[in-house]
């Protein structure tokens, strides 16, 4: 035992010549014990067969999609450590928004979840305000802010005339509503559709993604849109009936908001932007999956939520890995990129594919489950949606072959080299995308 300590000592003090390496290690190693601890003091079983409680697959999904995603925060942003004297408060903002997440996903009350639900917003925007890149990241800040707030409020008066009625805030003492006015269902569920955020209601997630910094970026990618669909499932309950009645125009809604998000890629030049508008566009397929009312839409949506919150957050890495070199993010400027990194066009290449469901990533099983409730949903819509998956599939194509193909600007021999750093942090984005279909039976069992 004493060998054992005295080797790790050393092996930590030999890594502590290199910040990178040596803060990498003590993420994954908090990971790992943390969720050993988990696993063994709850039991996977319990996780699976006792799903009356709150605490069931939908939320244990999201609580390790939380867990990996700070992990690749603070892989991600390892240099602040070196240029920035204010790291500590990072930390804390970090560490208070997974402690906020990871209590959101474990609440057992509607009101202690739209609590938490709304304090997410202020560690978010002191990242984004913060250690943004342009002074635009205060407009950025105010839109994230204000659109948000505005949806919320009308679900804190829709909760407490649901307590009127029902006496309790928990979940299992709600009354369940056979039908409700649209007014009432929409005020309710607005403020988890500007979260997802819905077509109409998207403006402020393009100037939160383009103004944050790459970690403000992957939590949004990776957990704050999921918030939104974790609402709808959660809710789900309460108003079924109506989700049956009203869910069509949301449904149709978010099938056209797609074909108009894939125009509006297929003329911007912006990378940051290209990929927060397709986050717009992919996210999207959650309120169709939940709104369809079957059961595969509901595993459907939840692949989509676990594939989308690591395959785009591996997109913006790679967008702020290029960022960081050429000191711009313009499809006009950024050209043969094959030819300048080699091993980044891999990765790039895999999280487009991804990014367009091509397989073994998950990404495809969720299009597959989704096709097929489409399909059963309505036959008119799935002759529209070939259209917008097709648009999809060209605006993500288009990314690839204009910034990786082309005359080399002179501009990108000002770089530096690559860094283990780097590669072992798309390939933690990678990984998971390709490996968790191979477990999918795990997702299904929820619904």
């Amino acid at each position: 035992m004493i060998v054992l300590i005295f080797g790790l000592v050393r092996f930590f003090i030999i890594l502590w010549g290199n910040l990178e390496v040596f803060w990498l290690v003590v993420g994954v190693l908090v990971f790992l014990i943390g969720f050993t601890v988990f696993y063994v003091s709850l039991g996977l079983d319990y996780i699976l067969f006792n799903l009356d409680n709150i605490f069931d697959v939908l939320s244990f999904s999201l609580i390790i999609l939380s867990f990996w995603v700070i992990i690749l925060i603070y892989v991600s942003r390892a240099k602040i450590y070196f240029s920035n004297n204010f790291y500590s408060y990072f930390n804390f903002c970090v560490f208070f928004l997974f402690l906020v997440l990871y209590t959101s996903f474990r609440s057992l009350n509607l009101l202690s979840f739209y609590f938490f639900f709304e304090v997410s917003l202020i560690p978010t925007l002191l990242i984004i305000l913060g250690w943004g890149y342009q002074p635009e990241r205060l407009q950025a800040g105010i839109y994230f802010l204000f659109y948000t707030l505005f949806a919320s409020l009308p679900l804190l008066l829709c909760m407490f005339y649901i307590y009127r009625l029902s006496g309790s805030f928990d979940y299992f003492n709600l009354v369940q509503f056979s039908k409700v006015s649209f007014l009432f269902f929409l005020l309710f569920s607005g403020a988890f559709l500007v979260k997802i955020p819905i077509f109409f209601t998207h403006l402020w997630l393009p100037k939160a993604h383009v103004e944050a910094p790459v970690s403000g970026s992957i939590i949004l990618a990776g957990v704050l849109l999921k918030l939104g669909g974790y609402g709808l499932f959660r809710v789900f309950r309460i108003f079924a009936g109506s989700f049956v009645y009203y869910g069509g125009y949301l449904f149709g809604l978010r099938v056209i908001g797609i074909i108009y998000v894939g125009l509006i890629c297929c003329r911007l030049n912006d990378l940051k932007a290209l990929v927060a508008y397709s986050s717009v566009a992919h996210i999207g397929l959650v309120i169709c999956g939940i709104y369809s009312f079957y059961k595969w839409g509901y595993a459907g949506a939840l692949f989509i939520i676990v594939a989308h919150g690591v395959a785009s957050s591996g997109l913006f890495c790679l967008v702020n890995i290029y960022y960081e070199r050429l000191t711009s993010r313009s499809l006009y400027l950024l050209k043969g990129l094959i030819l300048l990194f080699p091993i980044f066009s891999l990765f790039f290449f895999l999280l487009i594919g991804a990014n367009i469901a091509a397989p073994p990533t998950l990404n495809l099983l969720a299009e597959i489950f989704l096709i097929i409730n489409i399909l059963k949903f309505s036959f008119f819509i799935l002759i529209i949606f070939p259209l917008a998956s097709y648009l999809g599939a060209v605006f993500t194509l288009f990314i690839y072959s204009f910034s990786q193909h082309g005359k080399i600007n002179m501009g990108g021999y000002a770089y530096y080299f690559i860094s283990f750093r780097e590669c072992l942090l798309i390939i933690l984005h990678i990984l998971p995308l390709n490996y968790l279909i191979l477990k999918s039976d795990y997702f299904i069992f929820f619904f």
